[in-house]
C-alpha cells in the first residue's frame, strides 16, 4: 500500500474551506500545508512530501489534533453474497492520486465530492471484487 497515497487520501476531506489552512498557519505549518497542495495538484512524490506530511502531523498533535494525516486502520467485510460484484466510488483525480474513496450511492451518485487538496470534482471508479 502507498503510505503517502493513504495519508493525503485521509487529509484531503478535511481540506476543504479555510478551517485546516487557519490552523496550520496558527501552528507554524501553513506553508507545508501549500506545498502539499501544490504536490497533490502536480502529482509530485518524493521525500519533501513526506516530511511536509509529517511536519503537519507533528504540529497538529502538539496542539491535540493526532492523526491528522495517519489514521487507524479498521477491517469491515463487505456486505452481500458469494458473487463477485462491482462497486462503484468517487476516487481520486490527481496524477499521482491518493488512496481516498468515497461510496457513490442514494442522493450523492450523481453528485461527485470535492479534493479537499485540489478543489478538483472525484472521478468515478468501478471494482470488480
Amino acid at each position: 500500500m502507498d503510505v503517502i497515497a493513504e495519508r493525503l487520501a485521509r487529509l484531503c476531506p478535511q481540506s476543504g474551506g479555510d478551517a485546516l489552512r487557519e490552523r496550520a498557519e496558527r501552528y507554524g505549518v501553513g506553508d507545508a500545508l501549500e506545498r502539499v497542495r501544490a504536490a497533490a495538484r502536480s502529482g509530485e512524490r518524493g521525500r519533501s512530501l513526506a516530511a511536509d506530511l509529517d511536519a503537519l502531523d507533528e504540529a497538529f498533535a502538539r496542539n491535540g489534533i493526532d492523526g491528522l494525516t495517519i489514521g487507524v486502520r479498521v477491517f469491515e467485510a463487505l456486505r452481500g453474497g458469494t458473487a463477485h460484484p462491482a462497486v462503484t466510488l468517487w476516487g481520486c483525480p490527481s496524477p499521482a492520486g491518493c488512496s481516498r474513496l468515497e461510496p457513490q450511492e442514494g442522493a450523492q451518485a450523481d453528485t461527485a465530492p470535492l479534493c479537499g487538496l485540489t478543489g478538483s470534482a472525484l472521478v468515478s471508479r468501478t471494482f470488480r471484487l
